[in-house]
C-alpha cells in the first residue's frame, strides 16, 4: 500500500518567509509614498496661502490715494508676501515662468496684471519649490516641485479730471460757441451736442473729453464714452452759511449782503477785495465794467437781512447776469473760498449768465452745481488758472468762445472697491 509524501515542514516556512518579505517591502513602498505625500500635501498648502496672500496683497495697493495704477508697489507687496509665508527668495522670480500670465506682466512672468493703466486682475505664480522625497526615492521618485497660483479681482474705481464739469444728467445743447481748455481736461454727465460750427476742445498731451452718454457734434481730441457719471469735485468743500451787514451799493459800500442790484449803462464798479453775498440778481447795462480784485460772489437765496442756504430740492435765488456788459473782470480771494471767484449755493436754480457782446477774463473758478452757465452772443469769455462747474452749459453765436486756461483739473474719484480672490 502506498502512503501519500508528506510536505517537509520546512519547505511551508520558507514560502512564508518569501510572502512576509514581499508585503513588508509592499507596506514600505506604501508607507513611503505617504509620507512623501503628506509632506507634499503640507507644502503645497503652505505654497497656496502664500500665494492667496500675495495676490491680494498685491491688489490692496495697487491704486494709491489718487487712483493712479502703482504697478511696482504691488509687485513688491506680492514678493514680500511670498518671502514671509514661502521663503521665496528675490531672485527666483528673475526667471519665474507661468504660461497663462495675465497681458501684463512688466517684471516678471509670475507676477501679472490684465491691463497696465487700469487693472482689475493680479495673477501670482509662486515660484516652484523643490521638495527632496525621504522614502519615496525607492521607487525612483527622488524630489517633487510645488508651486501655486491665485489671482485677485477688484473694482478698480474711477478718476475723473476736469477744468471744464458739465455735471447735470440729460442733453447739453452747446450750440455754435466754442469751449477750449488748454493743460486740462472736460468732462459732460449725460449727453452733449454741439452745432455745425461749434466745438469742444481740450488742448495738451494726455488731456480728454469724456462723456457719460453720448456726444455728438466737433470734439479735439475725439469725445470718450465711460460708464459712470462724475460727482460733485468740491463735495467735500463746506460752504459757510450766508451771513454778513446788509449793504446797497456794492461799488461803494464794499463787502456785504445784498439784494438785487442792477448796474447802469457805462457804469464803472470796482469791488473792495472780500466776500459779497448776492440774494437778489445782479444785472449790467449797456457797456458797463464790473471789475474786482480779490473778491467772491456768493449767491445765495433769502433776502439782504436773512441769507439763508437754498431749499435742498432746488430753488431759484440770486442771481449774476453780466450778458449786457462791456467788460467783466474778477480775480478770487475771499478768504474761505479758495479759488472761486463765483459761487452759487449747491441747490441754487438760477442760472450764471457771463458776457453776451464784451470781454470776460476771471482768475479762478466758477462753480454753481444746479445751475446753467449761459456764454451767448459774440463775447469772449475766459477763466485762467481756475475751473468751470455747473450743471449745465449752453453757448451760441459765431464769435462765442469759453476758454478755459491753464485749467486747474477738479478730480473726482469712486475709490477701488470689492478686493477678493477668484479663479
Amino acid at each position: 500500500m502506498t502512503r501519500p509524501c508528506r510536505r517537509d515542514a520546512s519547505d511551508e516556512r520558507g514560502v512564508v518567509a518569501v510572502l512576509t518579505a514581499l508585503i513588508a517591502v509592499v507596506l514600505l513602498m506604501t508607507a513611503s509614498l505617504v509620507i512623501d505625500l503628506g509632506l507634499a500635501r503640507d507644502v503645497r498648502g503652505q505654497a497656496q496661502n502664500a500665494a492667496d496672500a500675495s495676490a491680494l496683497a498685491a491688489g490692496n495697493v495697487l491704486y494709491d490715494a489718487h487712483g493712479d495704477a502703482q504697478l511696482a508697489v504691488a509687485i513688491a507687496a506680492a514678493q514680500d508676501y511670498a518671502a514671509k509665508n514661502f521663503d521665496v527668495p528675490a531672485a527666483a522670480w528673475g526667471g519665474c515662468k507661468d504660461p497663462g500670465h495675465l497681458t501684463y506682466a512688466p517684471a516678471s512672468q509670475c507676477i501679472s496684471f490684465d491691463d497696465p493703466d487700469r487693472p482689475s486682475r493680479v495673477r501670482v505664480r509662486v515660484p516652484q519649490r523643490t521638495v527632496k522625497t525621504a522614502l519615496a526615492g525607492l521607487m525612483g521618485v527622488s524630489e517633487m516641485k510645488i508651486g501655486a497660483i491665485a489671482t485677485s479681482t477688484l473694482d478698480p474705481g474711477v478718476v475723473f479730471k476736469c477744468s471744464l464739469c458739465v455735471l447735470g444728467e440729460g442733453t447739453h445743447t452747446l450750440g455754435n460757441g466754442d469751449a477750449t481748455v488748454t493743460a486740462s481736461s472736460v468732462h459732460f454727465n449725460g449727453s452733449v451736442s454741439t452745432g455745425p460750427n461749434g466745438i469742444v476742445e481740450a488742448i495738451g498731451d494726455g488731456n480728454e473729453i469724456t462723456v457719460e452718454n453720448t456726444a455728438t457734434g466737433n470734439y479735439d481730441p475725439p469725445a470718450e464714452h465711460v460708464a459712470t457719471k462724475m460727482g460733485d469735485p468740491l463735495g467735500a468743500m463746506v460752504l459757510p452759511t450766508p451771513a454778513g451787514t446788509a449793504r446797497t451799493n456794492p461799488c461803494t459800500d464794499g463787502p456785504g449782503v445784498y439784494g438785487s442790484r442792477s448796474f447802469g449803462n457805462n457804469e464803472t464798479c470796482v469791488l473792495s477785495p472780500g466776500l459779497y453775498v448776492l440774494t437778489g440778481t445782479w444785472d449790467m447795462g449797456n457797456n458797463t465794467v464790473f471789475r474786482g480784485t480779490g473778491v467772491t460772489l456768493y449767491v445765495v437765496c433769502g433776502t439782504p437781512t436773512a441769507p439763508r442756504f437754498c431749499a435742498t430740492t432746488g430753488e431759484a435765488g440770486g442771481q449774476f447776469d453780466a450778458s449786457n456788459g462791456n467788460e467783466l473782470s474778477l480775480t478770487a480771494g475771499a478768504l474761505g473760498f479758495s479759488d472761486l471767484a463765483i459761487v452759487y449755493d449747491r441747490h441754487n436754480t438760477s442760472p450764471v449768465h457771463v458776457q453776451g457782446n464784451g470781454q470776460t477774463n476771471i482768475y479762478g473758478s466758477i462753480y454753481a452745481l444746479s445751475s446753467t452757465l449761459y456764454a451767448n452772443g459774440n463775447s469772449g469769455n475766459g477763466v485762467t488758472s481756475g475751473s468751470i462747474v455747473v450743471n449745465d452749459l449752453y453757448m451760441n453765436g459765431q464769435l462765442s468762445h469759453l476758454k478755459v486756461t491753464n485749467g486747474l483739473d477738479r478730480e473726482w474719484r469712486r475709490p477701488p472697491s470689492g478686493l477678493h480672490l477668484s479663479g
